[in-house]
């Protein structure tokens, strides 16, 4: 895993020192090495911290006769598939690495070479022929990619912080953005916090000119569901073990120590179980747990590492989250409210201290349909057949509506409908917030990017709507950027086998109705990962209340929590920047409240206004 940046002047040449302070930025993504290439007014720097092909893998690289440079952030698990393919088509390597594959790729398939990548990723590639830079994140927004512009430069990096170091650039705060983040404890992309910096969205690439000038902008692939061939559930069952077997396989390429982050969830626990089933080895094992045992998974993984002979390290998380908030501010670059970044932080630190590369079980519950709000919210109140009606009503309520549809309508969930149960602050909560003299200055109606992906996904079952918009939204906004981040702060690389493309295009077609239904009165979700555990572990196990990766923030910042008075000493601060933003008397309300999520969110945020 690394960290890569860059430059482009209009009018100007790229100096050395521009692209090393860039790069100084991303030492802990990279602590191996760094490197950076320069022709005329373009420029790309690298951090490096090594994976595969320690030896040959040094960036930026470039082809033969050095007209095209790479600088790379990913891991490529086709890539020997790939390599053999180019050699064959005549192209010629001088290293192992999976960096220089995707060099070639580009050279044979120019941009649509992003569609033969399994893998994650983050590139640029400087084309000295056409005098201009392409860059590509991956299919599922795994690693990140930022830029900037202004009319005289463009640049580009991993994290925020890295451009922040390029002073040309109007770094005034974005109030839709801001918003964003108070209804959502994200910024969703395009967005950043910053008017004129954005996130390049998954499963995106850009051609910019070399004076800076974006050429092209392209979404290259979508999550689409379809159902597939007709199987029993057994059979989809198996034919999901299989698509997870060969994504841990390809996952497990490495040439440094690594093991699994294991929360004692459903979701990593089949991703250790299919390493141990394929390591010749014990899977070293992380886990992090909480001295509130409604909090605490530490009992399950203790049942997974025992069953599959895994060498086990835990950690016990006090609540001691705001002394690492300002490292935690000054890495995600922009504010950032998801508290599970917290005992995320802690347990990379932990793995970290073993081993160099961890994978994870993240993504399962948008592919499988496994959150509760799911089960619960979105389908208790907003399922098309009317819930309150028995189970005999319910049955010929879709033969009612072909007949009748106007007087037997199927209930057609809205944006207003996910919002209203995903918000932190909602919109009249928000509207008080603001200072009068600035709320009237933008729009607080900032879910354009929901209501988009609403529309496409209006073909879909019920739970696949829902889905759909976690895939698109919560999932590479908040999931993936709480791991990449809380990971590379300790130079830590994270796998996320879920989201390969062969489970992802797998999971697509399987009926939704195998993997959400109502059992013994109840909605229960991820049946089908869920049944590929049944030969292994009790039903006790398996069918028990999702817990999530939550942290007790209502027990560490409620109303009666330890860190009560310090939180509402900081949130009343008049000297803590919310005097330019917000009313007094609503800051007042969040801090003598009970809504621990809140509070957190306007103590990140509080940081960051310190630390700009």
């Amino acid at each position: 895993m690394c960290g890569i940046a860059g430059l482009i002047r209009k009018s100007t040449t790229v100096e050395k020192v521009e692209i090393e302070k860039m790069t100084d930025a991303l030492e802990h993504r990279g602590p191996d090495g760094s490197g950076f290439y320069i022709k005329g007014n373009m420029g790309i720097g690298h951090r490096r911290l090594s994976i595969i092909d320690l030896e040959g893998g040094k960036q930026p690289l470039c082809n033969e006769d050095q007209t095209i440079w790479i600088s790379f952030n990913g891991e490529i698990y086709n890539y020997q598939e790939l390599r053999a393919i180019l050699l064959q088509k005549g192209h010629l390597f001088k290293t192992n690495s999976d960096t220089e594959v995707i060099v070639h790729a580009y050279e044979e398939w120019g941009t649509e070479c992003v569609t033969k990548l399994r893998g994650m990723f983050a590139f640029a590639i400087m084309d000295n022929n056409k005098n201009e830079v392409f860059i590509a994140r991956d299919h599922f927004g795994i690693k990140p990619l930022v830029y900037a512009m202004s009319s005289e430069i463009f640049c580009f990096a991993s994290e925020l912080q890295a451009l922040k170091r390029i002073k040309d650039i109007d770094w005034s705060i974005s109030l839709v953005a801001l918003d964003q983040y108070l209804q959502f404890q994200y910024i969703p992309a395009p967005n950043t916090i910053y008017n004129h910096a954005h996130k390049l969205p998954p499963a995106h690439y850009m051609r910019v000119k070399s004076d800076g000038t974006i050429l092209e902008k392209k979404r290259y692939w979508k999550l689409e569901f379809r159902e597939g061939s007709i199987k029993t559930e057994a059979e989809w069952s198996e034919g999901l073990s299989d698509v997870i077997r060969d994504s841990v396989k390809a996952h497990l390429v490495s040439d440094v120590p690594f093991g699994a982050f294991l929360s004692g969830g459903i979701d990593s626990s089949v991703i250790v179980g299919h390493m141990a089933q394929q390591m010749s080895q014990p899977v070293k094992t992380f886990s992090i747990g909480f001295k509130e045992e409604e909090y605490t998974e530490l009992k399950y993984a203790r049942m997974v590492s025992k069953k599959w002979q895994t060498e086990h390290h835990e950690e016990i998380v006090e609540p001691d989250a705001l002394s690492i908030l300002p490292q935690l501010v000054k890495h995600y670059g922009e504010p950032f409210g998801d508290s599970s970044a917290i005992p995320t932080w802690y347990v990379s630190r932990l793995a970290r201290e073993h081993i160099t590369m961890a994978l994870t079980g993240d993504a399962a519950d948008e592919l499988f349909a496994g959150y509760k709000s799911y089960t619960n919210s979105w389908n208790k109140h907003i399922s098309p057949v009317p819930e309150h009606l028995p189970n005999y009503k319910k049955g010929l309520y879709p033969f009612m509506n072909f007949l009748n549809s106007q007087k037997y309508a199927m209930r057609t969930a809205s944006t207003n409908d996910w919002v209203r149960y995903i918000h932190y602050f909602n919109d009249d909560f928000r509207k008080q917030l603001w200072n009068k003299d600035i709320s009237n200055s933008f729009s607080t109606n900032n879910r354009k990017f929901i209501e988009d992906i609403m529309e496409e996904s209006k073909s879909y079952g019920h739970f696949q709507k829902a889905q759909t918009i976690d895939f698109n939204t919560y999932l590479p906004g908040d999931i993936l950027t709480k791991v990449d981040v809380a990971s590379m702060m300790h130079s830590l690389e994270t796998r996320t086998p879920f989201l390969d493309i062969k489970v992802v295009e797998y999971a697509a077609t399987i009926p939704q109705t195998y993997n959400i239904k109502k059992i013994n009165g109840n909605w229960e979700g991820k049946l089908l990962l869920k049944k590929t555990l049944e030969p292994i572990f009790p039903n006790e196990f398996i069918y028990r209340s999702k817990m999530g990766f939550a942290v007790p923030v209502s027990d560490w910042f409620g109303a009666l929590g330890s860190k009560q008075f310090e939180i509402k000493e900081r949130i009343l601060d008049s000297q803590n920047g919310f005097t330019d933003y917000f009313d007094r008397k609503a800051l007042e309300n969040v801090a003598n409240g009970n809504h621990a999520g809140q509070k957190w969110l306007l103590l990140f945020l509080q940081e960051w206004l310190q630390q700009q």
